[in-house]
């Protein structure tokens, strides 16, 4: 029995009262159980993987976080106290089942083969001496495998799958299978001999080994579509194929997954993904890309397909690319036709991709248009197909239609194709909104300026002040700064380039630039300001490598030189302690210096420095 009182006996009273803490602010994951395990992911400083397990002679802990102090740690408390809220306040261990012989023939009867089959794979292949027990038991009985059977799918599974006659068999049998797998510790481990290289992947690597074990139970029914396939049997086949389908599609969860392996892509899709990989592993996708069924075993398979979902109107998505693969002929194309138009429902965007391949089979051109018109605004690969199909028709309404319909649907994606074949003199509306969304979206001055033309004073001056306003929320104002350039409106250049962060913001020299073209003295003055009160609270090459490229960028402009240099040599001899900042102002020749060995000293100042050098000093002041 494990009660409460157990759980505080096992835990020191700091771990007992953060586990409370942790069980409260709801830090338990969903708790699985599996006889008498109790397992969670309990989340702490990082996500941790708990486990405890209940037995007469009291209840085991077990916590892969790095814990090892008094007791047992508030992670496994935190779980402790889900599993009373959950299952009861004295939570009772499992009876110890029967393991006699009896037991274990019911216990065969009752499972179904595909089970016993992968859990007998997953020893075999992970046991060693029980493969090799098996191989000898087996093996004056073993027959080549023929050549479309999957490379590991095992005899005896193959042989269980033809016993099933038909698709409902196959379908239950999938669907008890899958719904029994269990994707806990235990069955994991069974697929590798590296499980805790597994455990300690941060990508799919728990996913690939969930991937072995259901495609254990799908193997067979692979091997046996594969079959039939190559022996033109396309109808039995598809039997399988549709039960597996409907197996997957019914198994909405495992019986377990500890470690929430399906919880994006739920498991049937998974299942699927798993049944597309068998397929195309056992020969049975080339198979039905190449080989002739024949117009009635074909027409018959669809008859199959399209019968059994009826009351849908079409086959699910999962068969489009089947139902693709057999429109070969326009005979069946022409099947495909009638029967899709006919389920009297809006057809799904897979299954409107078959009609159009079939009106491509068919070659007509009405069908295809009509089909793409219909869901052209679901997809965009398929809009930019019909825009091409007006475009070289010379249909040129229908395409400016389109392009206007679709403009704000897929505006970023849709300007490229307006500015590539739509002139302004067509329809300048159209090609002027692109041309402005490619403008926001490169930060294009280029652009602007082919827009300027086309643009009032009025236009132009709403544009930039929207633009320099939303400089100030980004990481880079250059573009802000090249609109107001454009514009002549440099006078504002100061005040954007004086709001900026200077120890953060990459396009600085840019920005100086730009401003010391009408306020240089003013560009000085604010190098100066920023560089003493940076230096005075922060250190670091990267910092020392800012300062000198501001300072470069305004030594380029004749005026400054002077003052450039002087102030360089300020930096130099104020802060001689700094050594990088002096090799920075060195290799930027902002500096005169001389060498000496390994010595580097100031070149003495010309008479003409000292008057420079008051107005520093006036400068500062103000």
């Amino acid at each position: 029995m494990f009660t409460r009182s157990d759980l505080k006996a096992a835990a020191n009273t700091s771990s007992y009262e953060r586990g409370q803490q942790y069980f409260k602010q709801g830090y338990v994951g969903k708790v699985t159980r599996e006889g008498n395990t109790f397992k969670a992911r309990v989340e702490g400083s990082e996500r941790y993987k708990v486990r405890l397990t209940v037995e007469k002679t009291g209840a085991s802990y077990r916590c892969n976080c790095p814990y090892d102090y008094d007791g047992i740690c508030k992670h496994a408390v935190a779980l402790g106290l889900a599993v009373l809220k959950k299952f009861g306040p004295e939570v009772e261990p499992d009876p110890v089942p029967d393991t006699s012989e009896q037991a274990l023939l019911q216990a065969l009867m009752d499972t179904p083969v595909t089970t016993q089959l992968a859990f007998l794979t997953n020893l075999l292949r992970t046991q060693p001496q029980l493969r090799e027990q098996f191989l000898l038991q087996v093996s004056p009985a073993v027959k080549p495998a023929a050549p479309v059977a999957a490379p590991n799918a095992p005899a005896a599974a193959a042989a269980a799958a033809q016993e099933l006659t038909t698709t409902e068999e196959v379908s239950t049998e999938v669907y008890e299978a899958l719904a029994d797998l269990a994707f806990d510790d235990d069955a994991l481990r069974q697929q590798t001999d590296y499980y805790g290289d597994y455990l300690e992947d941060e990508g799919d690597g728990m996913l690939e080994l969930a991937d072995e074990i259901i495609q254990d139970v799908l193997q067979p029914f692979a091997h046996f579509v594969a079959e039939h396939l190559a022996h033109g049997r396309l109808t039995r086949a598809l039997e399988y194929w549709i039960g597996v389908y409907e197996g997957a599609t019914a198994a909405i969860d495992p019986a377990a997954d500890d470690y929430g392996l399906f919880s994006y892509e739920g498991y049937p899709a998974r299942v699927l993904e798993c049944w597309g990989r068998l397929l195309s592993e056992s020969g049975a996708d080339a198979r039905l890309a190449t080989h002739d069924f024949g117009e009635a075993e074909t027409a018959a398979a669809l008859a199959l397909l399209f019968d059994r979902y009826a009351d849908a109107g079409y086959p699910p998505d999962a068969f489009a690319a089947l139902l693709t693969t057999l429109t070969r002929t326009p005979a069946v194309a022409a099947q495909l036709h009638t029967r899709l138009e006919a389920g009297g429902r809006p057809l799904s965007l897979d299954q409107a991709h078959v009609l159009l391949y079939s009106a491509e089979v068919l070659a007509d051109d009405a069908l295809w248009v009509r089909t793409a018109e219909a869901h052209a605004g679901h997809d965009f690969g398929l809009l930019l197909r019909l825009l091409d199909y007006y475009r070289q028709h010379a249909d040129r309404p229908h395409l400016l239609r389109l392009l206007h319909a679709y403009r704000d649907q897929f505006s970023h994606r849709l300007n490229a194709y307006v500015l590539a074949h739509v002139p302004p003199t067509e329809d300048e509306p159209l090609y002027l909104a692109a041309l402005e969304q490619r403008c926001r979206d490169t930060q294009s001055l280029a652009d602007y300026e082919q827009l300027r033309s086309y643009w009032s004073e009025t236009q132009r001056r709403t544009f930039v002040d929207e633009l320099v306003r939303l400089s100030l929320r980004w990481s880079d104002p250059l573009f802000g700064a090249e609109l107001l350039v454009a514009e002549n409106r440099e006078a504002e250049l100061l005040p954007l380039l004086l709001s900026r962060q200077w120890s953060t913001t990459g396009s600085i020299p840019e920005l100086l630039a730009l401003a010391a073209r009408t306020q240089p003295e003013a560009c000085l003055d604010a190098v100066m300001e920023r560089t003493e009160k940076l230096l005075a609270d922060t250190r670091g090459r990267d910092l020392y490598l800012r300062i000198t490229s501001w300072l470069t960028v305004l030594n380029q402009r004749e005026t400054l030189r002077p003052q450039v240099a002087l102030f360089a040599a300020h930096l130099y001899t104020e802060y001689f302690r700094l050594n990088a900042l002096r090799e920075e102002l060195r290799a930027a020749q902002l500096v005169r210096t001389e060498q000496t060995g390994k010595t580097y000293r100031l070149v003495p100042p010309a008479p003409e420095d000292d008057e420079l050098r008051e107005l520093l000093r006036d400068r500062k002041k103000r």
